[in-house]
């Protein structure tokens, strides 16, 4: 294994232990983006999950809110009430060629939900 290949194996490990599941038991505290409810755990409030979305952004972009603001639009045009984030990593998008360091960009995933 070259060092350039374990470099990159230990960034992925690094940033897979980033991303953790909303705790059920928890409830959440959220923002409005567009209209939508944007939850960091579930509400307290009764829900049905729709749809689940995820977002990356470009290259070495530090923004989870661009990729929250598309995860609303998702939301809207799926005619959700809000969506629970269920993870924001920076992931590996790709390897700089020059040097060997890994490129990151911002990653968001949600769960569209409909209110009850």
């Amino acid at each position: 294994m070259t060092l350039r290949t374990f470099a990159l194996l230990l960034a992925i490990l690094a940033l897979a232990g980033c991303a953790f599941p909303p705790d059920p038991t928890a409830t959440g505290t959220g923002a409005t983006v567009d209209g939508i409810d944007i939850w960091n755990a579930p509400p307290s409030r009764p829900y049905q999950v729709i749809s689940v979305v995820s977002h990356e952004g470009s290259d070495d972009s530090a923004s989870y809110a661009d990729e929250e603001a598309l995860i609303a639009q998702d939301a809207q045009k799926a005619g959700a009430d809000g969506a629970i984030i269920l993870y924001r990593v920076q992931a590996v998008s790709r390897m700089n060629i020059a040097d060997g360091h890994p490129i990151t960009a911002p990653k968001v995933a949600a769960q569209l939900i409909k209110y009850q």
